[in-house]
């Protein structure tokens, strides 16, 4: 049996069934004509020893309705996937692939509609799935342009047809030879406006008619006798009587619903006795003098006596429910015992409601944890993000996710909502995950991910409320390549500047992809990194070439004496974030008035360094790798440059294979130098003017995560802008966006500028 609701969506809420209590027959529906033309039940199937094996139902298949030699089931596997089971073979056949709408017949006939609501078909289409006979189409629009499809019973159609006066008529449709039958169901309410097919037993329908009267709103149900094509029982109930209405060889039954109370009002057919039992809720069915119900939602499917008594529990959740032509009820549900699948409902030995799984998905009811899909080494190498996926045996869960940083303790933590309708949450493979970008973030603070090893651990609630909660928990080691400016080993760049004082203040910055903008990481933008380093009258970054993935630094003190500081990354302390013990590189380096490292120009992946001396010479140091000796001997590579006033260092950044330099001449114009690969360039190609309005113009790496060296530029007034890399070398540079990267030196005395930014 099917309500209204049921027939649009075959979707079913659950609600709550109260006390049931009997009365007396008050004010209510009268039978108008005995039951005579019932049909006799067929004898119940006999079900398998072991369940019939549906997989394809998955977690949100539904049961829709049942014949002598099988049932209906849908489920949603790319498409409104429609099956007919049968018990004898135990096969399943797939009747539609992505059906649009489909109803069941109380038989062995499938119905599959052009059209999701149901009453808006136009082409109805009958599979015989007992005989196997080829499908027969019946176009409902023959009968007219106001011609609906209203319902079906075994292989006859009802349809609803409406005159030029306003007046309703229901036909019985059926094939005739190579044509169709028509027959007209007169004693239609003269008030009849639009018919539903609210129930049916084999050979009858229960229809619902709303009529209009004078003191507002009634329905009539009337039972129709296919047979006969007559109308052979009407009872009447007021407005509030639309809800589900049944029909079973003893009782008509329907829910009358106020504000406040809801009551299934059931009518034996036989003599008209009346039983009112205060009911909320649905997936409610009438099986003999008992009820079937859901308690709410994802609560015990239960059965109690109409004249009321102890619920019997039968299942501990439902999805949705039908009546079998012998009146055993088949629903859609699971038990911790038995698991996911469908259960006959029928009278026992001393006639209390039982069931039994004729029907399994395979799946437990238990929420339980299956397996990841997080693999061993996750790789975020010019990547925003990731999916981190879990499969558990539901997706109905609420899932707490923890992923810790084993090095420092750093913890993100996100809860998953899941909604498969909209796709929160849900993944393919009925997977429920996250996309993770990347980052931590907490207490207002945004800081990328650490590279490293990490543990995750998953707490799942079911959000059924089924069974216990589950716990699990496993490991991933998250790698990036180096980074050119990256010293927090977390795949984000990160800004020093220097004051008067010699203090070192460090920014990790973040990119912003809402506003696509590169802003600070933390709150505290001006966070102390280091201090004398006054010391020092040239500092560039320059990759990292010690072969430890953190970047580097080089420093030339005011003797000439140059100093490797060795990033440390996130170490065993991630507040630390400073430089391992600093290394002698060598002296005599004051010839050099630019220094400028972190391009890889000689081909070899090593990022090499590159100095101009006072004669305008440009020399290489290639990297070695070694950290006593990190640069190999100096050779010249050019000349000229003393036009320049500042040279940088930018990576890949004219799409080739190895590094490349940018310098800004004295009056402004920035040039584009792409390397060779052998420690040579290309003939230099103009960028543009007006480059002298920054103080400091940085290779700041990849910065917005798209595979790119970016460029970073500090004006007046602590004004910086970003300048994201094409990747062409044509045209290096897309137009620059502000940034939000605040480096101030409000800590020196009289708020003095900072004197150098690398």
């Amino acid at each position: 049996m099917r309500t209204a609701s049921s027939r649009r969506r075959l979707v079913v809420s659950v609600g709550v069934v109260l006390a049931a209590v009997t009365t007396a027959s008050l004010v209510v529906p009268a039978a108008t004509a005995a039951p005579a033309s019932a049909a006799a039940a067929p004898a119940a199937v006999e079900a398998a020893t072991e369940p019939i094996p549906v997989p394809f139902l998955g977690e949100f298949g539904f049961v829709v309705s049942a014949g002598t030699s099988g049932f209906l089931t849908t489920s949603y596997n790319g498409g409104r996937e429609v099956r007919w089971t049968r018990y004898d073979t135990r096969a399943s056949t797939v009747v539609a692939a992505d059906a649009r709408g489909v109803d069941g017949s109380m038989s062995d006939v499938v119905v599959v509609t052009d059209n999701s609501t149901l009453h808006l078909s136009k082409l109805v289409t009958l599979h015989d799935m007992a005989t196997g006979a080829a499908p027969f189409t019946i176009d409902v629009s023959t009968f007219g342009a106001s011609a609906q499809y209203v319902g079906a019973v075994g292989s006859t159609v009802l349809v609803q047809t409406t005159n030029a006066d306003g007046t309703t008529e229901l036909h019985l449709v059926g094939k005739d030879g190579d044509g169709l039958s028509d027959r007209k169901v007169p004693g239609l309410p003269a008030a009849a406006w639009r018919i539903e097919v609210a129930d049916h037993l084999p050979g009858q329908a229960l229809v619902r008619i709303p009529t209009r009267q004078s003191g507002g709103m009634e329905y009539v149900h009337a039972v129709v006798d296919v047979a006969s094509g007559r109308i052979t029982e009407s009872y009447t109930g007021p407005a509030n009587s639309y809800h589900g209405a049944h029909l079973t060889r003893d009782r008509v039954a329907w829910l009358e619903r106020t504000d406040t109370t809801s009551e299934l009002v059931s009518s034996k057919r036989a003599t008209g006795e009346v039983t009112r039992t205060p009911v909320v809720g649905t997936h409610t069915r009438l099986l003999g003098d008992w009820v079937t119900y859901a308690q709410g939602d994802w609560k015990p499917y239960v059965a109690r006596r109409l004249a009321g008594g102890t619920p019997v529990q039968l299942l501990d959740h439902a999805l949705s429910t039908t009546v079998s032509p012998d009146g055993s009820l088949l629903v859609r549900g699971g038990t911790l015992a038995k698991g996911e699948g469908i259960y006959r409902i029928s009278p026992g030995a001393d006639g209390t409601p039982a069931a039994e799984l004729i029907a399994s998905t395979g799946r437990p009811t238990a929420l339980t944890y299956e397996g990841t899909g997080i693999p061993a080494v996750v790789d975020l190498t010019a990547k925003r993000g990731l999916h981190l996926t879990w499969k558990l045996s539901t997706t109905r869960a609420f899932v707490d996710v923890a992923l810790t940083h084993k090095a420092t303790g750093r913890i993100f933590w996100q809860q998953i909502d899941v909604d498969p309708e909209t796709g929160s949450g849900y993944y393919p493979g009925d997977s429920l995950g996250l996309y993770w970008n990347g980052e931590f973030s907490d207490f207002g603070e945004r800081r990328s991910a650490f590279n490293g090893e990490y543990t995750w651990r998953i707490t799942a609630k079911p959000s059924n409320g089924i069974g216990p909660d589950v716990t699990a928990s496993g490991t991933f080691k998250l790698v990036r390549s180096a980074g050119a400016h990256d010293y927090g080993d977390n795949g984000s760049p990160d800004l020093f500047a220097r004051g008067s004082a010699g203090v070192l203040k460090r920014l990790d910055t973040t990119w912003d992809e809402e506003r696509g903008r590169l802003v600070g990481a933390e709150q505290d933008t001006r966070y102390d990194f280091a201090s004398g380093w006054n010391i020092y009258d040239r500092i560039e970054s320059v990759g990292d070439i010690a072969g430890k993935n953190p970047a580097d630094t080089v420093a030339r003190d005011t003797s000439g004496v140059l100093w490797l500081h060795r990033g440390r990354g996130t170490g065993d302390n991630w507040m630390s974030r400073g430089f391992e013990p600093r290394v002698r590189i060598g002296g005599g380096w004051q010839i050099y008035d630019q220094l400028t490292g972190g391009s890889d120009l000689t081909g070899d992946g090593r990022p090499d360094l590159v100095a101009t001396d006072k004669a305008g010479d440009l020399w290489l140091y290639r990297s070695t790798g070694d950290i006593l000796a990190p640069f190999a001997a100096r050779k010249k590579i050019g000349y000229g440059w003393g036009v320049y006033n500042q040279i940088t260092a930018t990576g890949n950044l004219g799409g080739n294979t190895t590094g490349d330099l940018v310098a800004r001449d004295k009056a402004g114009s920035l040039w584009l130098y792409l390397g060779k690969g052998d420690g040579t360039f290309a003939a230099r190609r103009l960028i543009g003017g007006g480059w002298n309005q920054y103080a400091h113009i940085v290779g700041i790496g990849d910065a917005n995560e798209d595979g790119r060296p970016d460029l970073y530029g500090r004006g007046p007034e602590n004004t910086s802008f970003f300048y994201a890399g094409t990747g062409d070398w044509k045209a290096p540079f897309k137009t620059r966006t502000y940034t939000e990267v605040t480096l101030q030196n409000e800590d020196d005395l009289y708020d003095k500028p900072f004197n150098h930014i690398f």
